[in-house]
């Protein structure tokens, strides 16, 4: 018999993000006067540019051939990686050590995985959720203490430190 991960037990039950949007439906409901700028996650407002669809569409269509098929590459299509290259840096990093991702919450989670639940983390506070979260099913951090996770070091950034945390508090050969 498979046993769950026992570290999955230690995650807090709710996220941020819905947390947020349940909170200004509250709001919103008791205060309807009130104007809300939201800074929660939100969906998508407008349709997406023709431009992009249709470069979306011509990317599909090349795919479907054998002279426009390029299969998976683990880095990224070498000419997005090149046109990052150009665009974006004048060329001062090469396309080789350009990365494409399929984004920083499954990067985040697959460091905590090379580095395992031995590896001390830090984290800057506030900070995005997922640099805590992907934390506790690895094991590197345990028990929920009512506001913070137990066995992360918390790097408070405030007016006070300008927003930059005191690196003094971290732990030895820390994961930030």
């Amino acid at each position: 018999m498979l046993n769950r991960n026992p570290c999955i037990a230690n995650i807090k039950a709710g996220y941020l993000f819905p947390e947020i949007a349940k909170r200004r439906r509250e709001f919103a409901a008791a205060h309807p006067e009130a104007r809300i700028i939201s800074l929660g996650v939100g969906n998508t407002t407008e349709p997406i540019l023709p431009n992009i669809t249709a470069g979306l569409v011509e990317g599909a269509r090349k795919l479907g051939t054998i002279e426009g098929y390029s299969g998976y590459q683990d880095e990224g299509l070498l000419a997005l990686r090149e046109k990052i290259s150009q665009t974006f840096y004048a060329g001062r990093f090469s396309p080789d050590e350009i990365f494409i991702s399929d984004g920083a919450k499954c990067d985040i989670g697959r460091l905590q995985l090379l580095f395992g639940a031995g590896t001390p983390v830090a984290v800057q506070d506030p900070s995005y959720p997922v640099y805590v979260d992907g934390s506790v099913p690895i094991g590197a951090a345990s028990a929920w203490e009512g506001s913070v996770y137990k066995g992360i070091t918390y790097l408070p950034c405030t007016t006070e430190n300008d927003y930059f945390p005191d690196l003094e508090r971290l732990p030895p050969n820390c994961l930030i």
